[in-house]
């Protein structure tokens, strides 16, 4: 039995979404060469689908939706991203494609990388990277903002401002 999920296979409409041509022959090409297309179409023995307790849930077999989110407590505590997470088989099949990482993010020890130091804020990666795909830049920008600041970092930016503000104070009489 042959399972195709073209849920993400259309245009979007005002009040309905339409399948396009593009999408309707990605379907009957599908069908025709009876063939199993990662994240798209899945061939499914009777015995697998007896196994599944005869659950036809098209995404049981041809499941479209992303791994769950990685969260790295030490990269979220020291900084860095995980290799792990830029190496994974869901971000580069589906996400960076053939962009090379190496463009914007630096080896920072064997388990994680960091932003070239030459990117100092996260409106200089759309300039360091050129033109790239939109998920690109925004899978580079959601890694700025889940692991570009640390929470030592931030830590040591709130005693410096209480520091400061402690200066203020006693200059005011305050103590």
């Amino acid at each position: 039995m042959l399972f195709i999920n073209g849920e993400l296979e259309f245009q979007e409409g005002k009040n309905q979404n339409k399948l396009r041509p593009q999408d309707m022959d990605k379907i009957v090409r599908t069908f025709d060469d009876y063939r199993e297309i990662k994240r798209y179409s899945k061939v499914v023995s009777l015995a697998e689908i007896a196994g599944n307790d005869d659950n036809l849930n098209i995404r049981r077999y041809a499941d479209t939706s992303p791994p769950p989110e990685i969260f790295d407590v030490r990269a979220i505590l020291h900084g860095g991203i995980p290799v792990r997470e830029v190496e994974s088989e869901y971000i580069r099949e589906e996400i960076l494609e053939d962009f090379d990482a190496a463009k914007v993010l630096v080896r920072w020890d064997e388990g994680y990388f960091e932003f070239k130091p030459e990117i100092e804020s996260k409106e200089a990666i759309p300039e360091t990277v050129g033109e790239v795909d939109a998920k690109v830049i925004q899978q580079l920008e959601r890694w700025w903002d889940k692991y570009r600041v640390s929470l030592h970092e931030l830590d040591a930016q709130v005693a410096a401002a209480e520091s400061v503000m402690k200066g203020y104070l006693k200059e005011l009489g305050y103590e």
